[in-house]
């Protein structure tokens, strides 16, 4: 990676890689996207025509024989010429299985914001040079402790999997994400989620083989967001957010399919059982090595909540404990209270 006149490879990732192209456009960088099929390839080619008009930025059906570094998903790190970096933008929990671990790292780079990394089995070579990538995009960064997934993504998938209970028990999910910005998140969690697409999370859980009444649907009935039009809000025009009714009976569908009753609580009260979920899952990763500071900047570009840490701490750690101990009546698996709970509060600056 450290080769500047090589372009950086990003192999089929869609249009999930446009921050990534701008943001290495930006540092100067030469850039070949490569979309194996041509009519991806021509969709892209369009839709960076719009974005980012470069000369030193291509997209082509056929990888280079060299390149600085390639960024592609696990299932492709075959692919990557002979002697060059490769980023897995998947998880730590790819590493087992690539087939030259000495010469790749797993990074949470699609997001930015933040960077996650995991190093896994990676050369002293490979792990400097991954560095320099970091840098060179000026991003601040965590180094993830974990085999399986990375600690943003915990975040952000149990809030979402507490979303889609809170909305099986009767939370629409426009009342939740006002209340969530009330509550003092930048932007509401479901219209965070429009904007990246709900195929994204929808391909984490399947991986997992997890699944979420709701938001499982919703993909398979193709609301995958803004980029489609329709995702939990509807974008006519291709304009601004706008409610979906159609979303409501949806809901309550799953909900009795399930046999789930409603449970009365204001979207406050919603709001507020996000929010304390959140602090006991980033107790949890207290538990596990994972330090507040990372963990305030995992919740701030991950979720949109800034001062997580201290925000907890100033509610107190015996309120946030009899909130979880009464939301572990709907759901006793996101709710449950962490033992480190009280800990990890006593550590807020």
């Amino acid at each position: 990676m450290k080769t500047p006149s090589l372009p950086y490879v990003l192999y089929d990732l869609g249009t999930t890689s446009l921050r990534l192209i701008q943001a290495l456009v930006a540092a100067g960088q030469t850039v070949i996207v490569v979309e194996p099929d041509a009519h991806d390839a021509a969709r892209i080619r369009d839709m960076l025509q719009r974005h980012t008009r470069d000369p030193h930025l291509t997209v082509e059906t056929m990888i280079p024989d060299r390149c600085a570094g390639f960024i592609c998903r696990g299932c492709h790190a075959t692919h990557a010429p002979p002697k060059t970096s490769v980023v897995v933008v998947d998880g730590p929990q790819i590493l087992r299985d690539v087939p030259c671990p000495r010469g790749t790292v797993a990074m949470d780079v699609l997001r930015l914001g933040v960077i996650e990394v995991a190093f896994g089995g990676a050369s002293q070579e490979t792990r400097s040079t991954t560095i320099d990538l970091i840098q060179m995009l000026r991003c601040p960064y965590t180094i993830s402790q974990r085999t399986d997934v990375f600690e943003g993504t915990v975040l952000q998938d149990l809030a979402l999997a507490m979303i889609d209970r809170l909305m099986l028990v009767g939370s629409l999910p426009w009342e939740l994400d006002e209340a969530l910005v009330q509550a003092g998140f930048v932007q509401g969690v479901l219209k965070a989620q429009d904007d990246v697409g709900l195929g994204v999370a929808f391909g984490r859980r399947q991986a997992r083989d997890e699944h979420l009444l709701v938001a499982d649907r919703m993909v398979r009935e193709g609301r995958l967001g803004r980029s489609v039009g329709v995702g939990w809000y509807r974008y006519p025009g291709g304009g601004g957010a706008v409610i979906d009714p159609l979303i409501e009976d949806l809901i309550v569908e799953e909900a009795r399919f399930a046999g789930i009753r409603a449970v009365a609580m204001t979207p406050t009260q919603a709001a507020d059982a996000v929010l304390f979920g959140v602090i006991n899952t980033a107790a949890n990763l207290v538990s596990e090595n994972v330090t507040p500071e990372n963990l305030d900047q995992l919740a701030l570009h991950r979720l949109g909540l800034p001062n997580m840490h201290r925000r907890a701490a100033k509610v107190g750690s015996s309120v946030i404990r009899t909130k979880l101990e009464r939301l572990a009546n709907i759901d006793a698996v996101l709710w449950g209270p962490a033992e480190n709970l009280t800990g990890f509060l006593g550590t807020a600056p």
